[in-house]
């Protein structure tokens, strides 16, 4: 084999590897860990200016309400309603605009809360963008893992994998722990009780259960995400069967 034909080779795995699902969602899953620190930071900066104008308005609405109501030229009662702002945050507005404690910007002060209200607004419909391709790129590749451990557990359980089928190779006590991996060790090194579960912990059947029990559950959900998971390596569809066995053990424990 010559020089040429391993560069081929080289190239050609570089592209498996870069069409290969997993590493989309790796990859994807990584930008956007970031972008929720770069939304914060950008709006507090931008609410050191504009809580001149709108004082404690920041209290009634999401960021993404703020900064789009913030970024409405004509601020009617009907253009508030069409970026979707309940009633309820609508008569909030108007109570701080009929206040009379705000204060007006000057123009050249306007022009840059604009032009950051417009970036806030560009990085959260990014990640919203983001969030969507994941979800569509989950549930497209592994259907009863995509159902069985929701798409955001899913999704953080094969970026600690490194791939799917890496994944599927760990035995559901694994699984139960991944994402526990530092207070794990650190609780082998100080002679500590080790913790029981890890990121499934955030799945809502175990949120939503007693204390006491969450454990116990974590173990039924930690085995059917594993069957889910091999059942997704051979292209078998499962997961509403999968469900039914949850829900009664979920049901025993609530």
């Amino acid at each position: 084999m010559d020089r040429n034909e391993i560069i081929e080779i080289t190239k050609q795995k570089i592209k498996e590897k870069l069409n290969n699902a997993d590493q989309k969602i790796i990859n994807l899953s990584q930008i956007i860990e970031k972008i929720p620190n770069n939304i914060n930071e950008l709006y507090e900066q931008l609410r050191v200016i504009t809580d001149q104008e709108y004082p404690t308005l920041d209290q009634a609405l999401t960021i993404k309400e703020y900064v789009s109501f913030y970024l409405l030229e004509n601020k009617s009662e009907e253009n508030i309603k069409e970026i979707n702002i309940s009633d309820k945050n609508i008569n909030e507005i108007n109570k701080i605009k009929n206040s009379k404690i705000s204060i007006d910007l000057n123009k050249d002060i306007n022009n840059i809360t604009l032009n950051l209200a417009k970036d806030i607004l560009n990085l959260i419909e990014t990640k919203e963008r983001i969030d969507l391709e994941i979800e569509k790129l989950l549930q497209e590749n592994y259907v009863n893992a995509y159902h069985i451990a929701t798409p955001q557990i899913l999704c953080k359980m094969l970026e600690i994998a490194g791939s799917f089928k890496r994944l599927s190779r760990f035995p559901a006590s694994t699984i139960q722990l991944l994402g526990s991996e530092k207070n794990f060790f650190k609780a082998l090194k100080f002679n500590k009780n080790t913790p029981k579960y890890g990121i499934i912990y955030n799945h809502p059947l175990v949120v939503s259960l007693p204390f006491k029990n969450k454990a116990k559950f974590s173990r039924t959900l930690a085995a059917k995400i594993s069957i889910a998971i091999k059942a997704d390596i051979t292209n078998n569809e499962i997961y509403p069967e999968l469900n039914e066995k949850i829900k009664i053990k979920h049901k025993e424990l609530k």
